[in-house]
C-alpha cells in the first residue's frame, strides 16, 4: 500500500534539505548512517581515540534487544528478566559511537545534538567530556555542544543502560527514535520556543498566533528582524508579517503576533489541510536563520452538552491504543514504519490514536496531520509509586517537569494532536498524593499550551476515580463503561471517553457514546500488535498471571491488526459497529474444539472460556478437512438490515441484523467444502457481500510491496508481502499448509527485518528465514544510501521462487 506516509516522508526530507541550502546557512543534518554499536560494557569507550573497528556498524533509530546475537542466535530468552512482559526479550547496556566532521565555519556557530529518544538511562559523551545524562526512555533532549565541538573530527559516544524489569511492555534498548546535529547562527529562533495555534477556524476566517524567542548568543547587540509567512500546501503565501527586536548581547527576544487568514482551508480528520509556518531572522537585510513549521488551522471545543467538536463540527473518537514498538525491527521508530502503523489504522476506519504509554514519535504525529488522526499525547504509565521495580517512578520526582516539558514541545505544534495525557493506570489514582501529583501535572501542561485538554487514563473505581477525575479536564476510563451514568452525576459538566476497551465489549462501549452525549469516544486496547505482554490477546489477566504467555509466547495477540499489517476478524467487526461504510459486511467461521489439524491449534491448545482482549476465535476461511459433514458456526457482521448465507449456491436462509443482534448473524452450516457466500441487502435489494472459498494445496507465491521506490537515504522502508495461493488464486489458510520462506535483498538494500505475526515463532527477525502463518510472511526492505536497484529474491519450500525489483533514487532537492 503506497500511500501518504511515503509522501510525507518525502515532505520532511524536503523540508530539511530547503533549511540546509537556504541562505539561512541553518543546517539540519540527519544522522541515522555512521554509528557503530557494542553490546555490553566497553570499558573507556567514551574517550575519542577509543578502538571501535571491531564494533558493529548500525542505523540509528536501531533497537539492540531485538537483534541477533554475535553468533545468530536469536535474541528470545526464557529466562529474560522481565520475562512475558518483555516478550522474553532482554534489556541490557550498550554503547553507540560516532564521528562527526564540522568545518572551522560550523564548529565556530551554535551547534546542538538532538536525540528524540534513547531508551534508557543514557549518557552523552563528546570528545570524551560528559555533557548530558537524560534517564526517561521516551522523550526527546538537545544537547548543547557550541564551544564543546572543534573543526575536524569529533566522536560523540552514548551509553544506554537499559536494566529490566523497567516496563510492562516491551520497550526495547538504544538510540530508538531519530537523532538529527542543527547548526545555526548565533541569532537564531530558539526551536523549542515555537508555538503556533488557530484560537479562528472558520470557512470564511482564521486566525494564526505565533510566539517565538529570537537568541542573540554573540557578543554585541543585534537589531534582528522577524518575518512570518503562512504558506498553503500549494505554495501560496496566505498570510505575513514582521517585527523587528533589538536583541542584546546574550539576550532573548520573546516575540508574538496574529496572521489573518482569509477563507483558510481548514485541517480536520475528514480533510487534513496542512499549512506551513516559515520563519525567518534577518540582520541588515540577510537571512540569519529560518525555520519552518507545519500547522494545521482548526479548533477544539469540548463540554458535556455537546460532545467533541473540531471546527465547530461534532466528532465520535473511533480509537485504537497502540504500543511504541514495530516488531521485526523492535522498538526501532523508523519514520516509515511508524506512519505505516497510522495508515493501516486510518484505513481500518480509526480516526483517533492513544500513544500508549509514552509521548508519541515525530514520525506518528507527522503521519497523524497527513491523514487526520487525532492523537492522544500520554505522558507516564507511572509517577510516584512503582508498576516495576526499575521503570520510571524511580525518576518522577525530579524528572516529570522536564519529561512533561519534552512531550508538550515536541507536539504541540501538530494539529493532530487532541488531548494531553499525564498518565495511565496510575496506582495512586484518588489517593491525596495522587490528586496532588495530577493537579501539578495538568498544571504545568496547561501553562504550556492552554489550548488542549488534559486527560488520564483512569482504572479506578469510585469514588477515587471521581476524584482524580476532578484535576482534568476531560477523563478517559479503562474498562468502566459501567459507570459513565453515575460519574456523569458527580461530575456534570465534564466530557468523557473510554481510554481502554476489549474488542469483546464493542458494542457496548460504543452505545454508550452513541447514546451519552457527554461520552465522546473508545479507545480499543488495542488497535495494532505489539510485543509484550504476552498472550493476553488469548489468555487474558482473569487467566492466572502467572501462567499468562509462557515462552515461547512474545506477542500480545491482542491487536486488531496483527503484528504484519494484517486485519483480524475484530478490525472488521468495528467497522460494521462503527459504520464506516469501508466493509459493511464480512463472515468469519469459529474454530470448532476437540481437532488438532486447524487454524490455531499448536498456538491455542485449548479455547478459553472467555477471550478478555479478543473478540471471538473466528477466522477467515473455509478449508476445514476432516469436518466434512459437522456443524461449523459462521458469524456474518453487517451494517446492513438484512443477510442472506449461501453454501456453493444453496440459501441457507435470511437473518435480520441491527442493535438488538448487535450486528451479528450465527449460522450453523454443515461442512462441506466449495464456496460460502455472504450477501447484505436493504431495501430488498443486494447491497454487499463477502466471499471465502475452499483452498487447495499452496500452488502459488503472491508478492507485493505497499511501494516500489525509495529514497537513496539508508532510511526509507519498503513492506514486501509473501503469501500462499492455491492454484486457483484463493489465499492458503491453513496452518498445515504453511511453508519456510527465504527472503534475500541484493543490491541497493538491505533486508530490515521479517515476520509472520506468530505469537509463539521466535526464530530470529533479520535471518530472512520464516515459516509462514496462515500463509503469510512480511519482509522489511531499507533503503542503502546509493542509487540503483533493489532486487528481493524469494523462495518457499515446494513453491516456485519469486523475484521482486525495487528501485533506490536519488533524494530530490530542492
Amino acid at each position: 500500500m503506497r500511500t501518504i506516509p511515503v509522501t510525507g516522508r518525502q515532505l520532511a526530507t524536503a523540508l530539511l534539505m530547503m533549511m540546509a541550502a537556504s541562505p539561512a546557512g541553518a543546517e539540519i543534518r540527519n544522522l541515522s548512517q555512521d554509528w557503530v554499536f557494542h553490546a555490553g560494557d566497553a570499558e573507556g569507550a567514551q574517550h575519542g581515540a577509543f578502538d571501535d573497528r571491531t564494533w558493529q556498524r548500525v542505523v540509528v533509530p536501531h533497537d539492540f534487544s531485538i537483534m541477533d546475537g554475535s553468533d545468530g542466535s536469536p535474541p528470545f530468552d526464557p529466562d529474560a528478566i522481565s520475562g512475558q512482559d518483555s516478550g522474553y526479550l532482554p534489556g541490557g547496556v550498550g554503547w553507540y559511537r560516532r564521528q562527526l566532521t564540522l568545518t572551522p565555519a560550523e564548529a565556530s556557530r551554535i551547534v546542538r545534538l538532538n536525540f528524540e529518544a534513547v531508551y534508557m538511562d543514557a549518557d552523552i559523551w563528546v570528545n570524551g567530556e560528559h555533557l548530558k545524562k537524560h534517564r526517561y526512555g521516551y522523550t526527546a533532549f538537545a544537547v548543547d555542544l557550541t564551544g564543546r565541538i572543534r573543526a575536524g573530527d569529533n566522536t560523540v559516544v552514548v551509553r544506554v543502560n537499559h536494566a529490566d524489569p523497567s516496563s510492562r511492555w516491551y520497550a526495547g534498548s538504544g538510540l530508538i527514535r531519530p537523532v538529527t546535529l542543527e547548526i545555526l547562527d548565533p541569532v537564531h529562533i530558539e526551536p523549542e520556543s515555537v508555538f503556533v495555534t488557530t484560537p479562528v477556524a472558520s470557512e470564511e476566517r482564521g486566525v494564526v498566533s505565533v510566539r517565538a524567542t529570537i537568541a542573540n548568543r554573540s557578543e554585541e547587540a543585534r537589531s534582528a528582524e522577524w518575518v512570518v509567512r503562512a504558506v498553503a500546501a500549494n505554495g501560496e503565501t496566505v498570510a505575513e508579517a514582521r517585527q523587528t527586536h533589538m536583541v542584546a548581547a546574550g539576550g532573548r527576544a520573546q516575540s508574538s503576533l496574529e496572521l489573518a487568514v482569509t477563507d483558510p482551508r481548514l485541517w480536520s480528520p475528514d480533510s487534513p489541510n496542512l499549512h506551513t509556518l516559515v520563519q525567518q531572522v534577518r540582520i541588515d537585510d540577510a537571512v540569519v536563520d529560518e525555520r519552518r513549521t507545519r500547522f494545521g488551522i482548526r479548533t477544539i471545543a469540548l463540554d458535556a452538552a455537546n460532545g467533541l467538536r473540531i471546527n465547530g463540527q461534532p466528532i465520535l473518537l473511533r480509537g485504537g491504543n497502540i504500543h511504541h514498538d514495530n516488531y521485526m525491527l523492535g522498538a526501532a521508530g523508523a519514520p516509515d514504519a511508524d506512519a505505516r502503523k497510522v495508515a493501516l489504522m486510518k484505513a481500518a476506519g480509526y480516526n483517533a490514536i492513544r500513544s500508549a504509554h509514552n509521548p508519541a514519535s515525530q514520525a506518528t504525529l507527522d503521519a497523524a496531520d497527513e491523514l487526520g488522526m487525532l492523537v492522544i499525547d500520554e505522558a507516564f504509565d507511572s509517577w510516584n509509586k512503582s508498576k516495576k521495580p526499575l521503570d520510571y517512578s524511580r525518576y518522577f520526582a525530579e524528572d516529570w517537569q522536564q519529561d512533561i516539558d519534552s512531550m508538550v514541545v515536541s507536539g504541540r505544534n501538530h494539529p493532530s494532536v487532541l488531548f494531553w495525557s499525564i498518565g495511565n493506570e496510575i496506582p495512586e489514582d484518588g489517593t491525596p498524593e495522587g490528586v496532588e501529583a495530577g493537579r501539578k501535572l495538568a498544571e504545568r501542561v496547561r501553562s504550556l499550551d492552554p489550548t488542549r485538554p488534559v486527560t488520564q487514563g483512569i482504572n479506578a473505581d469510585p469514588p477515587r476515580s471521581t476524584k482524580q477525575a476532578a484535576v482534568l479536564d476531560v477523563v478517559g476510563y479503562n474498562y468502566h463503561a459501567h459507570v459513565f451514568a453515575e460519574e456523569h452525576e458527580r461530575l456534570p459538566g465534564m466530557a468523557m471517553y473510554t481510554s481502554e476497551s476489549v474488542p469483546q465489549d464493542l458494542f457496548a462501549y460504543w452505545r454508550a457514546v452513541e447514546t451519552m452525549p457527554w461520552v465522546i469516544g473508545d479507545f480499543v486496547w488495542t488497535a495494532v500488535d505489539y510485543l509484550g505482554e504476552a498472550g493476553i490477546g488469548w489468555m487474558g489477566y482473569s487467566q492466572d498471571w502467572q501462567k499468562l504467555g509462557p515462552y515461547p509466547w512474545h506477542l500480545a495477540y491482542c491487536g486488531e491488526i496483527d503484528a504484519t499489517g494484517r486485519l483480524r476478524p475484530a478490525a472488521y467487526y468495528r467497522q460494521v459497529v462503527w459504520k464506516t461504510g469501508t466493509t459493511p459486511i464480512s463472515a468469519f467461521v469459529r474454530q470448532p474444539e476437540g481437532t488438532e489439524d486447524l487454524p490455531d491449534r499448536d498456538v491455542y491448545p485449548t479455547v478459553p472460556p472467555h477471550l478478555d482482549w479478543s473478540l471471538d476465535d473466528v477466522h477467515p476461511s473455509w478449508t476445514w478437512p476432516g469436518q466434512e459433514g459437522r456443524g461449523l458456526d459462521v458469524v456474518v457482521y453487517s451494517e446492513f438490515p438484512e443477510v442472506e448465507l449461501l453454501l456453493n449456491g444453496k440459501s441457507l436462509g435470511r437473518k435480520t441484523v441491527g442493535e438488538d443482534s448487535e450486528y451479528k448473524a450465527v449460522y450453523r452450516v454443515p461442512y462441506a467444502p466449495g464456496r460460502l457466500l455472504a450477501l447484505g441487502y436493504r431495501d430488498g435489494r443486494e447491497a454487499g457481500r463477502w466471499e471465502l472459498r475452499t483452498a487447495g494445496r499452496p500452488a502459488l507465491v503472491v508478492t507485493t510491496t505497499d511501494r516500489s521506490q525509495l529514497a537513496a537515504n539508508g532510511e526509507d522502508l519498503a513492506y514486501v508481502t509473501v503469501e500462499l495461493h492455491d492454484a486457483d488464486g484463493t489465499p492458503v489458510y491453513a496452518r498445515s499448509d504453511d511453508r519456510q520462506v527465504r527472503v534475500r535483498v541484493r543490491g541497493a538494500g538491505t533486508l530490515a527485518g521479517i515476520g509472520n505475526g506468530n505469537p509463539i515463532d521466535v526464530s530470529s527477525f533479520q535471518s530472512g528465514d520464516r515459516k509462514s502463518f496462515h500463509g503469510r510472511v512480511v519482509a522489511v526492505v531499507r533503503a542503502g544510501t546509493r542509487a540503483g536497484p533493489i532486487i528481493v529474491d524469494v523462495e518457499t519450500d515446494g513453491l516456485p521462487s519469486r523475484q521482486l525489483r525495487l528501485n533506490a533514487v536519488a533524494p530530490r532537492s530542492l
